[in-house]
């Protein structure tokens, strides 16, 4: 049943799983989420890592998504949403994967190590 109703190489399972609780569009804080963002892109068609759970943000497509693409696409706002993503998920219990494993080493500069 991978990415059942979703074309967007999100596992639509694991998303669901995930952020069954979650209430909080990434991007104003609202109670309005209805998609998710890749963060770093969708890749370039060589990885797969991309569609790790770790790349996923909540946030509203028409109020917050589309509206503010191009600010979310920064380096400071999609370390930002790494690091938020990154945070719930392991508040959840989430354990990494190997693609979620791939994903980190790949994006490891947009992870606050400090």
């Amino acid at each position: 049943m991978k990415n059942s109703g979703m074309h967007n190489g999100f596992d639509a399972v694991e998303l669901k799983r995930w952020f069954l609780w979650n209430y909080e569009c990434w991007w104003c804080g609202q109670n309005h989420w209805d998609c998710f963002h890749h963060i770093v892109g969708r890749g370039n068609g060589n990885s797969v890592c991309e569609s790790s759970i770790l790349n996923a943000a909540p946030l509203n497509n028409f109020k917050c998504h589309l509206r503010i693409h191009g600010q979310i696409t920064n380096e400071e706002n999609i370390s930002g949403l790494l690091q938020k993503t990154m945070r719930y998920l392991l508040k959840q219990g989430y354990q990494f994967n190997e693609k979620d494993k791939e994903f980190i080493i790949k994006y490891k500069n947009y992870y606050d190590i400090n």
